[in-house]
């Protein structure tokens, strides 16, 4: 076995602040972690402007903020940094970084400069459950924890939710894996789902796969299709699909006239649940994918036992409003917020991991709901 030497006490490490570019190093942005600001000094290095017009950021004070522990290997110029059970490893000029050794991609290649090696901070944070965002009004990058009381929706259960923006979609399809599934308490339920929001909360909808916990219900242990839009539920008649099975789901809008669009469901091609909808202005959606562990009581970040799998999302592509084709899920920007004022600490709204403890993803895609012990 090769000895490794870590480098630990002289290592200095920034980062280039993904996506805010200035032109001069005193508009540097401000960085606060849970809404406390991050002071930085001559000794742990103050932000200035790359030759690429990125503004660099000292990645230890930040990673201090967090109770990161930060090494460097020399022999592999590779940065790690651990925290918990998260390891992520940054190789010097790659695109990508490691977290638990799942590749991740990053904007720009991580590059070592007079000692110091840069990477995008998003990259980084994310990797250790924060939310990454920009107040272009103050100036100030917030990078805030994701708990179960701090993302929109928190506290109702476990999900991984990925959210567009709210560019106009009217229709998401994708071949969707069922996972499998242990619930340790009456009330947890697990879903798999597409669906579409607007800005204003109003008229939202979720349509997929629901986990069929009643054991007097004829489907028991099994899963079965849903729709909900407000206080309406519908559910795809004697449609139970075996845990592990893998299907076929399409949501979409159908117009009917200028105010009127009917919402459908098709699974494998068959269609299995229709509604008139809500609302007729899917050029104001977005559109959306989840898997989600939903509980029948408060979740506080900690008292889930139930298990959800194996579940896969694949192929997944949308349709937006005017046209009749569908593309890439992951063609489009991504949607997320933070709002300050809301909550006794702000809450984060769009994409989110609820929360990163409990979710755990395969290298072949696949989604899992559990604790980690």
């Amino acid at each position: 076995m090769i000895k490794r030497k870590i480098v630990t006490g002289a290592l200095v490490l920034s980062l280039i602040l993904s996506g805010a570019v200035f032109a001069y190093a005193e508009d540097a942005p401000a960085f606060q972690v849970n809404g406390t600001s991050v002071a930085f000094n001559s000794e742990t290095g103050l932000p200035y402007v790359s030759e690429t017009d990125r503004t660099m950021m000292p990645l230890r004070a930040c990673l201090n903020a967090i109770d990161c522990q930060v090494d460097w290997n020399q022999e592999e110029k590779t940065a790690l940094l651990s925290k918990g059970d998260i390891k992520v490893t940054i190789p010097i000029g790659q695109s990508t970084i490691f977290v638990n050794e799942k590749q991740v991609k990053t904007d720009c290649p991580a590059v070592l400069k007079n000692g110091r090696t840069y990477l995008p901070l998003r990259a980084i944070m994310e990797s250790f459950g924060y939310a990454v965002d920009w107040d272009n009004k103050t100036r100030t990058v917030h990078a805030t924890e994701l708990t179960a009381s701090t993302i929109n929706g928190g506290t109702t259960g476990i999900f991984s939710r990925r959210q567009l923006t709210f560019d106009g979609f009217d229709g998401i399809e994708g071949d969707v894996t069922l996972p499998y599934v242990n619930l340790a308490e009456k009330g947890d339920c697990p879903y798999v789902y597409f669906g579409f929001d607007w800005e204003n909360d109003l008229g939202n909808v979720e349509g997929g796969f629901q986990f069929i916990e009643d054991e007097a219900h004829p489907g028991y242990n099994k899963w079965t299709v849903f729709m909900r839009q407000g206080a309406s539920w519908l559910n795809g008649s004697n449609s139970y699909l075996e845990q592990g099975s893998k299907h076929h789901l399409k949501l979409y809008a159908e117009n009917v006239s200028k105010n009127q669009a009917d919402l459908v469901i098709q699974l494998d091609g068959r269609e299995v649940v229709r509604k008139v909808s809500d609302r007729a202005d899917f050029d104001k959606a977005c559109a959306k994918a989840v898997v989600s562990m939903a509980m029948s009581k408060v979740f506080d970040g900690s008292n889930c036992f139930s298990q959800a799998k194996g579940a896969k999302l694949e192929n997944v592509k949308v349709s937006k409003t005017g046209t009749d084709s569908y593309s890439d899920f992951y063609g489009y920007e991504l949607y997320h917020k933070w709002n300050p004022s809301l909550g006794k600490s702000g809450m984060w709204f769009g994409t989110a991991d609820c929360i990163s403890s409990y979710l755990h993803y395969d290298q072949d895609g696949g989604v899992s709901i559990y604790k980690a012990n």
